[in-house]
């Protein structure tokens, strides 16, 4: 059954307010009465509406002036002007600032709900080309994970399982093995193929608009909130939302982030008033979370929620046959015309990639770049050589966690505490190194 038509009405009459609510209450329609300019702006502020029919004479201005504000705040919502035969002008005015159609008064009824009905397939229509617009200007040109490794493979083969069903999955595995590519395996191999995908990183926003980012907000919510906006939640209605390093989330998001989940209701910053979506969740991370919960550092109730189907993506250090594969790849696809020597695939082979698959893309990139001739030499990649993982990190018995942690210190020591060195040395993003020594710290103090 189609959602219900959401209508404003307004019109100063009392009795012809209320005819009107009531028939298309009849019909299904959620209608809302406003006898006045400023209550329908209001109403406009405080909910979303598909379809406006704007009187123009009201007691404190036109409905021009809502017009206006609609154009003005980017709203959804589409206009039909209720004028009287001497207002036809008025009424072209109307159509010239973007109103969908309109009717003269008295209208007839059946008029009124197919003209209803037609203006907010057009509403939904702007809905979906704008979070379309937005999702092309996110996402990078299509790619795959490419792979000769059996256990990859393997979990590759298995994502159509995966995927057919509509339970929550929740990727693990290092910086840079590809965990956002399986996610859009997943939304492409699923009943929700053709609906949005909208991926965020929680670890990119400060902590203060992480809520923003997902729910979004009211205009005048905070500081430099000049419109209001639409989360990711609302972008993602009816496809696959990616909640990339969902582990850097606070445990106050969190506690929101369950209940929108859980309700499939969330409400905007500065907002009051709830609002749907139905979105399937495909996290992703790069910590153990399983230890982050035993830490209360992330709420056991949102992990289970996110992990109805786990997948872990091996790092390119347990896949070293995928290194030649992989660079020949990346030659093909940036290298017009470029090779490796053996010796520079040697080189290859014998590096630990802690930066996994992205460290080798951009390691190959400006390697093409940089190389004088078409055979890219040992020299020409842009490695501190042969990096093999400190025996400590090697001992039997230590969790993915203590490796990482043990490592990490290993490789800032080796930079003299040169927080940048060591964050390209590792191929993350300084801001991921910073967070990940944060829980270095807290782990060395507890």
């Amino acid at each position: 059954m189609p959602d219900a038509i959401r209508v404003l009405v307004m019109e100063d009459d009392p009795a012809l307010l209320e005819v009107l609510c009531e028939e298309l209450g009849s019909r299904g329609h959620v209608a809302v009465g406003a006898p006045r300019v400023r209550s329908g702006i209001d109403q406009l502020t405080a909910s979303d509406f598909d379809v406006a029919l704007l009187d123009l004479n009201l007691p404190d201005g036109s409905g021009i002036d809502v017009l206006r504000h609609i154009a003005a705040e980017g709203l959804p919502t589409e206009c039909i002007v209720l004028t009287g035969n001497a207002e036809i002008q008025s009424a072209i005015e109307a159509m010239k600032l973007g109103a969908y159609d309109y009717l003269s008064k008295p209208a007839r009824l059946d008029e009124l709900e197919i003209l209803v009905s037609k203006a907010a397939e057009k509403a939904r229509l702007r809905r979906e080309n704008s979070g379309l617009k937005l999702r092309l200007e996110r996402q990078e040109r299509g790619q795959s994970i490419v792979t000769d490794d059996s256990t990859l493979k393997g979990l590759l083969a298995s994502l159509g399982r995966v995927a057919s069903s509509d339970l929550p999955v929740l990727i693990e595995g290092e910086t840079g093995t590809g965990k956002e590519l399986v996610a859009r395996g997943v939304h492409q191999q699923s009943p929700r193929a053709q609906q949005p995908f909208v991926a965020v990183n929680c670890g990119a926003f400060p902590e203060s608009l992480v809520e923003s980012e997902l729910f979004g907000h009211e205009k005048g919510a905070f500081t430099g909130a000049i419109a209001r906006r639409a989360g990711v939640f609302e972008l993602a209605d009816r496809g696959v939302l990616f909640l990339d390093e969902v582990g850097e989330m606070s445990l106050a998001v969190q506690v929101k982030l369950l209940r929108a989940i859980e309700t499939g209701e969330f409400t905007r910053v500065g907002g009051t008033r709830p609002a749907r979506a139905d979105i399937r969740i495909v996290s992703a991370t790069n910590k153990d979370l399983r230890a982050q919960v035993q830490a209360g550092a992330f709420r056991e109730d949102l992990y289970y929620r996110l992990s109805g189907l786990t997948l872990r993506l091996p790092p390119l250090r347990e896949r070293k046959g995928d290194v030649a594969l992989l660079a020949a790849h990346f030659l093909s696809r940036f290298g017009k015309g470029s090779s490796l020597s053996p010796a520079a695939l040697e080189r290859l082979k014998s590096y630990s990639w802690p930066g996994n698959v992205r460290e080798l893309q951009m390691v190959v990139r400006r390697a093409i770049v940089l190389c004088a001739s078409n055979t890219i030499g040992p020299d020409d990649l842009p490695i501190d050589g042969p990096r093999n993982w400190p025996v400590a990190v090697l001992r039997a018995g230590l969790t993915l966690e203590q490796m990482e942690r043990q490592y990490i210190e290993t490789v800032l020591a080796e930079h003299k505490g040169n927080r940048g060195n060591a964050a390209k040395a590792l191929g993350i993003d300084p801001k991921t190194l910073y967070n990940k020594l944060g829980a270095v710290r807290s782990h060395t103090k507890g």
